[in-house]
């Protein structure tokens, strides 16, 4: 897997704030992408790379 991009942004604001991570990657061969939305900045990034990784198998 190699990364070719990644974004991060909040969704809302305030205590209750979620971030979403937008990850474009390269796997055998093929471009795709992964998304994640969490409360936890770290967490949706590497819910974005599960989601890649996940299409990759399809």
């Amino acid at each position: 897997m190699r990364v070719l991009d990644y974004v991060e942004h909040a969704v809302s604001a305030g205590t209750d704030a979620k971030a979403a991570s937008y990850l474009e990657c390269e796997v055998d061969g093929k471009v795709l992408w992964g998304v994640g939305v969490d409360a936890n900045a770290t967490t949706a990034s590497l819910k974005a790379i599960i989601s890649a990784v996940n299409r990759a198998s399809r």
